[in-house]
């Protein structure tokens, strides 16, 4: 069976990219994962019903759905150049139209813009991860958004306590804790604001032989250390940089907040905590 790719994010088609021998690495109903024999990479193979995301590959639905029923976990498969071949299936990227995953800062954030962001989301009444609302997430002291404010503190011990108490803890393929670190990067790099020291940090826990996270939030953990993130999140910054009325940044919102059953309020509630303590610095 031969499969062409609808979309797929252009750093795939780098040359330093990693190619060679892969695996199937897990499989959900819209969508599986591959990484590669080093584990240094992950691949998402999904639907062009969901949004771009870092290391995305979007195959038509009425493709994917024989695609996935002829795949097995751990099955092997051989990327060579624009093809991916599986022990059944071929998936050909040639005629794929590429995105990037890349965030290009532009300009400042409005400050009318943050105005009706906040507003917007203190209405939501989605929960996180640890079963709070934004509003409530942003107004109580938890451990959560304690380790946020610390990984905004120029300080190495108070950087490591955060990321210590973040990185894996919470359910799921991508932990809360995960989710809000991923946030915190979105904001950084709104306000300005990269620590180069902080995301050194992070990457050394990220690459240490017993990470404590998955390694499909290790992925996009990564991603995020790249200024790689998925198109809501880009989005969210490109809304919030230009002149933008109440209803595009509430949609904005709405599409980062749809992600996952948690994952996108996770990660609204760790943008939103940083933006909220880096900006009154």
């Amino acid at each position: 069976m031969f499969v062409n790719a609808r979309f797929l994010d252009q750093h795939l088609l780098t040359k330093s990219f990693e190619k060679g021998r892969w695996y199937v690495h897990s499989k959900y109903k819209n969508s599986f994962n591959i990484q590669s024999e080093g584990k240094q990479e992950l691949v998402v193979v999904t639907t062009t019903n969901y949004p771009f995301m870092p290391n995305g590959i979007y195959v038509e639905t009425v493709d994917f759905s024989k695609f996935l029923s002829t795949i097995d976990i751990g099955e092997a498969i051989d990327w060579e150049q624009d093809c991916l071949h599986f022990s059944k299936n071929h998936l050909l990227l040639t005629h794929g139209q590429s995105y990037s995953s890349v965030i290009e800062r532009a300009g400042n954030m409005l400050n009318e813009n943050k105005t009706r962001l906040f507003a917007y989301s203190n209405t939501l009444l989605k929960t996180t991860g640890n079963q709070q609302t934004v509003a409530q997430f942003l107004e109580n002291i938890t451990p959560f958004s304690e380790a946020l404010q610390k990984l905004c503190f120029k300080d190495q011990s108070q950087e490591s306590e955060g990321i210590d108490f973040l990185l894996g803890r919470g359910l799921g393929l991508t932990p809360s804790g995960d989710d809000m670190i991923v946030g915190h990067l979105a904001a950084r790099l709104l306000l300005d604001e990269e620590h180069p020291e902080l995301n050194q940090l992070l990457l050394t826990e990220l690459l240490a032989e017993n990470s404590v996270t998955t390694d499909i939030s290790k992925h996009y953990l990564l991603c995020a250390l790249s200024k790689r993130f998925s198109e809501p999140v880009i989005h969210l910054l490109d809304v919030l940089t230009n002149s933008s009325s109440q209803e595009q940044i509430e949609k904005a919102v709405e599409s980062i907040i749809a992600v996952g059953h948690t994952s996108g309020v996770d990660l609204l509630a760790g943008f939103l905590t940083t933006v909220k303590f880096l900006d009154r610095k």
